[in-house]
């Protein structure tokens, strides 16, 4: 806004038999004017800031022109004219603007349940997350992020719900219990999910119908909860049964593999959001985008379409490895076959029946020796 509005301005009309030579001495005198217009042969008008015109009082009598003020505008002006509203307009827009600010911090958090020394773990930890009274609720984690923190960090919590209400938040905790039912839970048997020959046992709980070096097949019952065979005596059955087990396997191993390696530094975006459409003034193109985060803005007890846009980051470099060593291949098959068989498993013995190279790529029929745990618990009918 140019400095002529906060001056103020005054429309000025110039009268006499030489107006021209008046405007000359204005311009040679570097009192500036500007919008001038004439208006007949003895009459010019213009505009000049509000302070400059008094200079015209001393050059009128000597141009022995007259001089007329037709009109005054600017802030000046304007305030000079609504200054007895200007204070109430100023403390509405302070008032809402210090509404607003407050609508959007924390100003209660409450726990309950628990004991006395979970609820203040929980108290310790979500002010690291920035769940604290006198905070912004944009500056601290989601609540989803909280509940998770919580339930992974504090080992005694079984349950932990927050709720929401204006700018108080409650968080209800449950601890675990000690004892656990067991006689609550249903008569099963540990059947057999794959063939094989058993190398260990470790049965906490039914009766065990098979012995280490015994050979089972896919289905058949290893442990039993029925404990008496000629009385109706149930239990539920748990352990593990350790077998050695035979493998097929086709895959295909890439001696080519991309890699894209994460910088550490965790790089932050920060943006407005209004509606479905959000605004942020540095845009990150070839970056890994970690996680998003929407944080509205609040009015009172209302949400407004006003949001705060958090993106985290990581930059990452591409690159390509390639695989020639044949132990290193070898290490990327026990990798595929663990994928392919469950990280748990146990790779025995490994051959290669069958290779075919393909380029960048080598396809493989496989004999696999491995030992896994082949129970898998069913629940037993005692209607039959």
């Amino acid at each position: 806004m140019s400095k002529k509005f906060f001056n103020g301005y005054v429309y000025v009309t110039i009268t006499g038999k030489s107006p021209e030579l008046m405007i000359k001495h204005l311009h040679r005198n570097d009192i500036p004017f500007y919008n001038v217009k004439r208006v007949n042969e003895n009459t010019i008008t213009l505009r000049m800031r509000y302070l400059d015109a008094f200079h015209l009082r001393s050059i009128r009598r000597e141009f022995k022109c007259k001089v007329s003020f037709q009109k005054r505008g600017g802030a000046p002006h304007y305030y000079q004219k609504r200054k007895k509203i200007f204070p109430i307009i100023i403390s509405v827009v302070l008032v809402i603007s210090f509404i607003f600010v407050l609508s959007n911090m924390i100003w209660k958090v409450e726990i309950t349940g628990g004991t006395p020394e979970v609820r203040y773990e929980v108290e310790e930890l979500i002010e690291t997350l920035g769940l604290n009274r006198g905070t912004f609720i944009q500056s601290m984690e989601s609540i989803s992020s909280i509940e998770r923190e919580i339930m992974n960090k504090i080992e005694d919590v079984s349950y932990v719900g927050i709720k929401r209400t204006g700018t108080s938040f409650h968080i209800m905790i449950e601890e675990n219990k000690n004892t656990i039912h067991d006689q609550e839970r249903d008569p099963s048997n540990l059947i057999a999910t794959n063939s094989g020959t058993i190398q260990q046992m470790y049965v906490t709980n039914g009766r065990p119908l098979v012995r280490i070096n015994d050979v089972v097949r896919k289905g058949d019952v290893l442990v039993t909860g029925k404990l008496d065979d000629e009385k109706d005596i149930y239990t539920y059955s748990e352990g593990e049964v350790i077998a050695e087990v035979w493998y097929n396997i086709t895959g295909t191993v890439d001696l080519a593999v991309e890699k894209k390696d994460l910088i550490d530094d965790v790089e932050k975006e920060y943006g407005v959001g209004f509606g479905q459409r959000d605004w942020f003034p540095n845009k990150s193109e070839n970056d890994r985008l970690l996680l998003e985060e929407t944080k509205p803005i609040y009015f009172l007890f209302w949400e407004t379409p006003f949001s705060i846009e958090k993106r985290y980051f990581y930059p990452e470099n591409t690159s390509v490895d390639t695989i020639d060593d044949n132990q290193v291949i070898e290490e990327v098959i026990d990798e595929q076959l663990k994928r392919k068989l469950g990280q748990s498993v146990e790779v025995l013995y490994q051959k290669v029946l069958h290779e075919e190279r393909d380029n960048d790529k080598v396809k493989l029929e496989m004999f696999v020796k491995v030992l896994e745990d082949i129970t898998k618990e069913q629940i037993i009918d005692q209607g039959d």
